[in-house]
């Protein structure tokens, strides 16, 4: 504002040539004081609550270009790398100048947005290409109950046709192991079988020529209060040594009551895991050795012996790691908000006992909290792979799952998961992410495509998706056929599709993007090309 009101007086300028420095800051003075005093009069109180008005403004605004097709990274990021900054420091009244220079970048709207060209981005593998589709009585394998499940796999076939070279393209079913949950030593559902289930899982695909798919969950730990009650001493498991084992809100060591999600319905669970405890990382060891990876690894010899590799499309290790940030959680999710109001759950960050186990102190913090909580989310992942690596799991077989919307830097979903999509990447896995066209991910996924290049194209994985979310132009506005293009053509070898939510308007949104006839269609076009 002063340097506008001082461009209007430019015509000092001329006067400083032609007197003395003293008369020419007098001068100076004279001019610009009245407007310099108008700027001061603010209490500082009015500049803060001018700023929060303003970003207020920004919020709508940017959500306007989202509604447009286009998500405002830039705006975004220049909010975190200058306002945001500015107003730590107290400085608002520098702070209120870039708001103000954001708005007026809102007001023109969206630039046009011109089609990329992401040829250089295209690759071809000789390896099979599987598509993962949801078969709900995949579930009954725990219990030994195959029936069901195997008319299900017939019913499909009579859906999507007959695969003709399973060994190029096939599809296939999805196993999800609860690690945590069903491990027999402290599972509450003694009938959940791991080993049956996995077994009766390879003898479906065998039978029947088509693929399975296995996700081995790590992070939901319900089950466990003899590693994370630290509070409760009339509930099974306590010990306050436990609050070792959970994340804090400090350097203090100050737990976390609670963990939240939002897959249609907000969710209430036990603490975040610490996901370096020493405890927890035993307990992981014991789960993959013992548990989790001798039925699997007895499947893949099995399909070896009879010839048949082919017919395992993966494994999935984890589901969208996050360590969360809950400061701005009225802004990224209010419901989660409000459910965190009635428990009294404090938003604020976490992580700070993994930060602590990594050296971290209250004297000694991270340069970086973003990136250090970042390297702890890709740890845990990481133990996970090396333990199922060592354990006989091929590393070219498993794949991560990050959560890509919510993973593009400077974006609102990576500053809460602290997920970037970087940490899918590890020396014992290849990359997989969460793939709905969402956020950044709407356009076109050039941030994927860019991030494998930088790391030497490996094959890769969706983990999970489907084209329904994400589009302000119609929950079909992205087909399937391109759905299937913006992966397979791109060097994708794997799409485990999703259809379960908590809420019924989600599964039915998602279920209708997987099972929708225009989506059967482009299932068997891509199965059989050229048929």
């Amino acid at each position: 504002m002063l340097k506008r009101m001082f461009f209007n007086h430019i015509n000092v300028k001329y006067k400083l040539e032609i007197v003395s420095g003293t008369t020419a800051a007098l001068l100076l003075c004279t001019l610009l004081c009245p407007l310099w005093a108008q700027e001061e009069a603010r209490t500082r109180e009015e500049v803060v609550r001018a700023c929060e008005e303003k970003v207020k403004r920004v919020e709508q605004g940017m959500q306007r270009w989202a509604s447009q097709g286009q998500y405002p990274v830039d705006i975004h990021n220049l909010m975190h790398a200058e306002f945001f900054p500015l107003t730590n420091a107290g400085r608002f009244r520098e702070a209120e100048k870039v708001v103000d220079r954001v708005l007026a970048l809102l007001k023109k709207g969206p630039p046009p947005q011109k089609p990329k060209d992401l040829k250089k981005y295209l690759r071809q593998t000789e390896e099979t290409q599987y598509l993962i589709l949801p078969v709900r009585e995949a579930g009954h394998l725990y219990g030994g109950q195959t029936e069901a499940f195997e008319k299900a796999i017939e019913r499909t076939v009579e859906k999507i046709g007959k695969v003709e070279d399973v060994k190029k393209r096939n599809w296939g079913f999805h196993l999800i192991i609860p690690a945590w949950r069903f491990d027999p030593q402290h599972s509450v559902n003694k009938r959940a079988d791991i080993t049956r289930a996995v077994r009766g899982a390879f003898d479906l695909a065998i039978r029947n020529d088509v693929a399975v798919h296995i996700t081995v969950e790590s992070h939901e730990w319900n089950n466990r209060p003899d590693l994370w009650n630290y509070a409760d001493k009339d509930k099974p498991g306590y010990d306050p040594k436990n609050r070792a084992n959970v994340e804090w809100i400090d350097f203090d060591g100050t737990p976390h009551p609670h963990r939240y999600r939002d897959w249609g319905t907000p969710e209430s669970m036990p603490p975040v895991i610490c996901y370096n405890s020493p405890a927890v990382l035993r307990e992981v060891s014991r789960l993959i050795s013992e548990v989790v990876a001798p039925p699997i690894k007895a499947g893949l010899e099995r399909l070896s012996k009879e010839g048949k590799d082919h017919l395992f499309s993966g494994l999935t290790v984890g589901a969208e790691p996050a360590l969360p940030n809950y400061e701005n959680i009225e802004r990224h999710n209010p419901r989660i908000a409000r459910m965190m109001d009635q428990d009294g759950s404090p938003k604020t960050r976490l992580g700070y006992n993994a930060l602590t186990n990594n050296g971290y102190s209250k004297s000694n913090p991270p340069k970086d909290f973003p990136k250090a909580l970042a390297k702890v989310n890709r740890d845990y992942t990481t133990y996970w792979c090396r333990k199922l690596a060592e354990a006989g799991i091929p590393t070219e077989k498993m794949y991560t799952h990050v959560a890509a919307g919510a993973g593009v830097i400077g974006s609102p979903g990576v500053e809460f998961t602290n997920a970037p999509i970087e940490i899918a990447f590890n020396d014992y896995s290849r990359p997989g992410w969460t793939t709905y066209p969402v956020g950044p991910l709407q356009p076109d996924f050039e941030h994927l495509y860019k991030a494998l290049t930088e790391h030497g194209n490996p094959h890769w994985a969706s983990t999970e998706g489907g084209p329904s979310l994400g589009s302000p132009r119609g929950k079909h506005a992205l087909s399937m056929k391109d759905y299937l293009v913006r992966h397979f053509d791109y060097g994708a070898t794997v799409i485990v599709f999703n259809t379960g939510a908590t809420s019924k308007e989600l599964s039915k949104l998602l279920t209708e993007g997987v099972w929708g006839e225009h989506a059967v269609n482009a299932y068997r076009a891509f199965l059989n090309p050229g048929k």
